[in-house]
């Protein structure tokens, strides 16, 4: 773990000037892939946004939020086994977001994510269609309206 990110962590005043620099910027090009793909026409598009409710203001271009859950002392094991973190800098990160629990009461969908990976699997096969649901005739309608509307200027200006 590097000396910087835990500096970061465990002082706020600098998690916060950190975040507040790069936070903006970051959501800036999510909108940017979002709208891309919606231009596009993909069905479903997934983010994964770790402080999505803490400091992106990207909720409006959501169809969903996902949140993919497991107990708060699987999250700081599996925090400390992928990245090597001591139990301190784990905790230090989580707690630098809002619950687990938070979380999962403002998602849209919940994942259980603190069993068998084949369940999780099987959750996200059974979400995937709900998700698809209405997604392109909203599509249809906004692209309908764009080019309305282009159709319009255009016709104004030739008259």
């Amino acid at each position: 773990v590097s000396t910087q990110s835990t500096g970061v962590f465990n002082d706020k005043a600098n998690k916060d000037a950190l975040n507040q620099c790069i936070h903006p910027e970051i959501a800036k090009v999510i909108r940017r892939h979002i709208i891309w793909h919606f231009i596009k026409g993909t069905q479903i598009v997934v983010v994964d946004i770790p402080l999505l409710y803490e400091s992106c203001n990207i909720n409006p271009f959501l169809n969903s939020v996902i949140v993919v859950y497991c107990t708060a002392e699987q999250q700081k094991t599996r925090l400390m086994d992928r990245n090597d973190f001591s139990e301190e800098d784990a905790q230090a990160r989580i707690d630098s977001q809002l619950s687990i629990e938070e979380k999962r009461e403002r998602a849209d969908h919940v994942i259980d994510n603190s069993g068998l990976f084949s369940d999780t699997e099987r959750e996200v096969a059974n979400l995937v269609p709900k998700l698809k649901e209405g997604i392109v005739p909203l599509r249809n309608i906004l692209l309908m309206l764009v080019f309305g509307l282009v159709a319009l200027m255009i016709w104004c200006k030739t008259f």
